[in-house]
């Protein structure tokens, strides 16, 4: 039994890889819908096949509520021929994922990385808490929930339950916040496959000025003696590892703007490249990051099944024009761009509060008002909803990141969910899909 599961585990890793690979071959070749895609494609099934099984009971729950979703808004049972051009169109999720997994791994390692926890350590009380903020907000935009296990090294052990507390709902807003502007996000992902590139793009810009405006007000008020002082001392600890995640960013952009690729895509093709560098520059450390990229692929399973299973929903649905059938019998004319733009991020926080995942909402929300269905500008509805996602993880009791944090700085999942973040969560979403709305009349959209 034991080696039938061996060999089982190592045929889904084999699988994952070969989609991977086949994932950036079609990049590097601009052929979307071609061979290697194809294979690709049917190696990615393979995964999601064998994945199944071993799923998590609350991964089932989000599939059980996908399958109600598609069995109502899809009006026939997609052909093999469907299912296929499905396959292409997400493999390149099949790539993102088992790439920042790569990335994560190769950042725990980094010398740069290491020197920054030892500054964020000797930070004093009243800049803690915001330190480890602004560095989850830093991070977390490279290596998303790695970020926790970088920071919660930093925290003394025997620190008291309240500072715990704090430290683990700071980090949390840190990281979940930067998803308004990185492209190393499963969000972004998501958002971008509703859009044309150029938007996606001006989506990332505008997200900047949410992130920081989200920043600046929480360390203000939640963060008690934080100042001046106490914010010079806290970037001073992002000296070390500042250059480098310049690097990663300009590297992507112009790789994006030369080759004419999507943010998506630029990071898939990039990231193992810079990877490759650093492994060069430290080949003791291949071992251990293979080996890790390895174990991450293998526990992010449920989420990239998660997330294809939503993404074939939304392709079919839009393939078909049932969706938009179905959205024509409820409310005929188009719908008031304000209202997009408030209701994506407050829908998508106030439902994941009560448990349903983001990429449930926000799918279902993005068909509806993109393309024409809202008055609405492209890229400040991609920044809703990534807004939407970074409020919508920020406290649920569904939520990777506060269950991962609750594990970390030990501290009961519980009381993250009903604690300050989620009165930051709604605000959050509500603030910024108001200033979205402003900003979309300001562009001549109602």
């Amino acid at each position: 039994m034991d080696f039938l599961f061996t060999t089982l585990q190592r045929f889904r890793l084999l699988s994952l890889t070969v989609a991977w690979v086949a994932g950036v071959a079609s990049i590097l070749l601009a052929e979307p819908s071609g061979p290697v895609a194809v294979a690709g494609a049917y190696a990615f099934g393979l995964f999601i096949l064998l994945t199944v099984a071993r799923l998590r009971w609350d991964s089932l729950v989000i599939l059980s509520v996908l399958g109600g979703v598609t069995w109502f808004l899809v009006g026939t049972v997609p052909t093999p021929e469907d299912i296929l051009a499905g396959g292409e169109r997400v493999l390149i999720f099949a790539a993102l994922i088992p790439t920042m997994a790569l990335v994560r791994a190769t950042a725990m390692t980094m010398p740069s990385v290491h020197a920054t926890q030892l500054r964020l350590a000797r930070l004093p009380e009243n800049a803690f808490a915001g330190g480890q903020q602004l560095a989850a907000h830093v991070f977390g935009g490279i290596i998303n929930t790695g970020a926790f296990a970088l920071l919660s090294a930093v925290l003394p052990s025997d620190a008291p339950e309240a500072r715990r507390r704090s430290s683990a709902e700071a980090v949390i807003r840190g990281m979940v916040s930067s998803s308004a502007w990185s492209p190393f996000f499963i969000a972004f992902a998501i958002g971008q496959t509703f859009v044309e590139s150029v938007y996606a793009w001006m989506a990332i810009a505008i997200g900047t000025v949410s992130a920081f405006l989200f920043t600046i007000v929480t360390l203000l008020i939640l963060t008690r003696g934080f100042g001046v002082v106490e914010l010079r001392k806290s970037l001073a600890c992002l000296g070390p590892v500042a250059s480098r995640l310049a690097v990663v960013l300009a590297s992507v952009l112009a790789v994006a703007l030369l080759f004419g690729l999507t943010a998506l895509s630029a990071v898939v093709v990039v990231m193992p490249l810079l990877v490759a560098l650093q492994l060069f520059r430290h080949r003791d450390k291949a071992r251990l990051i293979l080996a890790q990229t390895r174990d991450a692929m293998h526990s992010t399973a449920d989420d990239l099944v998660v997330i294809t299973a939503a993404m074939l929903v939304a392709f079919f649905a839009t393939q078909d024009d049932s969706l938009a059938g179905l959205v024509a019998g409820i409310y005929p004319g188009q719908f008031p761009g304000w209202l997009a733009l408030v209701a994506t991020p407050v829908l998508m926080m106030g439902l994941s509060v009560v448990g349903i995942h983001p990429v449930i909402t926000s799918t279902a929300l993005l068909a509806t008002f993109s393309g024409g269905g809202a008055d609405v500008h492209p890229a400040l509805l991609v920044q809703a909803h990534l807004i939407g996602w970074g409020a919508g993880t920020m406290s649920s009791i569904a939520s990777l990141s506060v269950l991962t944090c609750a594990g970390l700085y030990q501290v009961p999942a519980r009381r993250l969910v009903f604690g300050h973040n989620m009165a930051s969560g709604f605000a959050y979403a509500a603030g910024c899909g108001g200033l979205l709305g402003l900003a979309n009349f300001a562009l001549g959209h109602v």
